[in-house]
């Protein structure tokens, strides 16, 4: 499975068998979303959204559910923060 998706540093370990919080991600980071799919190493990619979180999800498991050897990724739209509180929410406190 070539699933990517953004998880906050803090974030709690999720239980196996269970969905991200999707009003956190949205609250967190942006209400619209898109799903990158890659279909191969020669440039053979697609972009769908603007989506919900939610809707991004949904698409993102039924594409690699299909497909599992393509690379699915779903990415915020905005992202209405600075570059460096944006680094702080994925970044591992190093103390």
């Amino acid at each position: 499975m070539a699933l990517i998706y953004p998880v906050q540093a803090d974030s709690p370990e999720p239980e196996d068998g269970t969905d991200p919080d999707f009003a956190e991600l949205a609250a967190d980071l942006s209400d619209t979303w898109l799903v990158e799919v890659a279909v191969s190493d020669d440039g053979d990619d697609a972009c769908f959204g603007p989506l919900t979180a939610r809707a991004a999800w949904d698409l993102a498991l039924a594409v690699d559910d299909q497909r599992p050897s393509w690379t699915v990724s779903i990415v915020p739209l905005h992202v209405a923060c600075t570059a460096d509180e944006l680094v702080a929410m994925f970044e591992e406190d190093e103390e």
